[in-house]
């Protein structure tokens, strides 16, 4: 069972920074912020959900039976991501793309404290077993003073690298174009990857830094143990409410 409280905050910005900061922590944190954009079908301007009581970590196989079987134990709140090779899962498919970054094909979290920012009221929903630390923590994010940012020195120049370079880019796309031509499909995403191996960053001042320079109406910050992920995002994938599909 969750508890809610309700309080007014009068300085929004300040209060997202420092409640963003406060969130660093914990282990497993997920940040969603619209950053103040106005859409037909928002449901908040930011929410945070952050410490995990419960967790579901898989690969492909069985992994939405195991959501499905997750979301029926918990009957909460949880909050994860879905990879892309999970079509692998459902449908006669594979990739033998690089992975870099090893992450797990899906991640679910059941937290045990979410906050949600609508207007100038933020929104305390925990679980009871740390409802105690409502008070605490709003005082905590109040007054909570980043100190600045270490400059994180390296011996070398950031060098950033492509996985595919361009003959092979325009291969793949000329592909593409002849299932485009053929109508096998009628549209497509084409993503290629940069990466920089080697280097030291500092995680929030990074996404931090991403969100003053774009700020889009999907924008996230996602801790699980030492592996950050950050978007920037102008755009919804899919949301299902209720018998209602947005996309």
């Amino acid at each position: 069972m969750r508890t809610k409280r309700t309080y007014k905050i009068p300085q929004v910005l300040e209060f997202k920074t420092r409640l963003l900061e406060w969130s660093q922590q914990f282990y497993e944190i997920v940040w969603l912020d619209s950053n103040s954009h106005t859409a037909a079908y928002s449901s908040f301007d930011a929410i945070l959900a952050v410490d995990a009581l419960t967790v579901l970590q898989t690969d492909t196989q069985n992994a939405f039976e195991n959501l499905k079987e997750y979301q029926g134990e918990t009957k909460d709140w949880i909050f994860g991501y879905l990879s892309y090779d999970l079509k692998n899962d459902v449908e006669a498919l594979a990739s033998n793309n690089h992975d870099g970054v090893d992450f797990p094909e899906l991640f679910f979290f059941q937290p045990k404290k979410i906050i949600k920012i609508e207007g100038d009221m933020v929104e305390f929903n925990y679980l009871n077993m740390v409802i105690d630390e409502i008070e605490d923590d709003l005082k905590a994010i109040k007054n909570h003073f980043q100190e600045p940012y270490d400059e994180i020195k390296t011996t070398q120049d950031i060098r950033i690298k492509l996985r595919i370079f361009k003959d092979e880019y325009f291969k793949g796309a000329e592909e593409m174009l002849r299932h485009i031509h053929r109508g096998d499909i009628y549209e497509v995403n084409y993503c290629q990857e940069f990466y920089v191996e080697n280097t030291l960053i500092n995680p929030l001042q990074t996404y931090e830094k991403l969100n003053a320079i774009s700020q889009t109406p999907f924008a996230t910050f996602l801790r699980l143990n030492d592996k950050y992920l950050f978007s920037a995002s102008p755009e919804r994938y899919i949301r299902k409410e209720g018998d209602k599909i947005i996309s």
